[in-house]
């Protein structure tokens, strides 16, 4: 027997992505839209940023926000694991699993990927027309931890 309908799961709240470099990644979602909510540590205004503690390591971070609302907003908690570090990986293949692509809905795709290469965001391909639920056309690229992202317009 399931969950009654007052425990249901009801959203998910945030993805957590780890990574190398905080102040590379948070540039680069930034790039994307995203805007900050919440950091993780203290951040002051010379630069400097000290970790905070969590589950007796050191990190620091922030959550990222599509949208104000404050439960209906995508968002994404990017975090730099300090001590130890972040280690690095090697890409997901499309077929392992785990979570191998994050989806990102836009207006207009062939703008927005226009916009992007103009910031030095390299894209894996052109975008590509589908005909696929109500989809237009997707392209993929990768975050600078190598996570692959989809942009997609419906």
């Amino acid at each position: 027997m399931g969950p009654s309908e007052s425990d249901v799961i009801l959203e998910i709240v945030h993805l957590n992505i780890n990574v190398r470099d905080i102040e590379r990644s948070l540039a680069f979602y930034t790039k994307l839209g995203f805007e900050v909510m919440h950091t993780f540590g203290t951040r002051s205004e010379n630069g400097t940023w000290e970790p905070m503690r969590f589950r007796g390591r050191a990190c620091r971070g922030v959550v990222l926000s599509l949208g104000d609302h404050p439960r209906s907003a995508t968002k994404i908690e990017v975090i730099e694991w300090i001590d130890p570090p972040t280690t690095v990986s090697a890409p997901r293949g499309e077929t392992e699993s785990g979570v191998a692509r994050i989806a990102l809905r836009t207006r207009n795709l062939l703008d927005f990927v226009q916009q992007m290469r103009e910031q030095g965001i390299a894209f894996e391909s052109d975008p590509i027309e589908i005909d696929v639920v109500g989809a237009k056309r997707f392209v993929l690229f990768r975050d600078p931890d190598r996570n692959l992202l989809e942009l997609i317009e419906f």
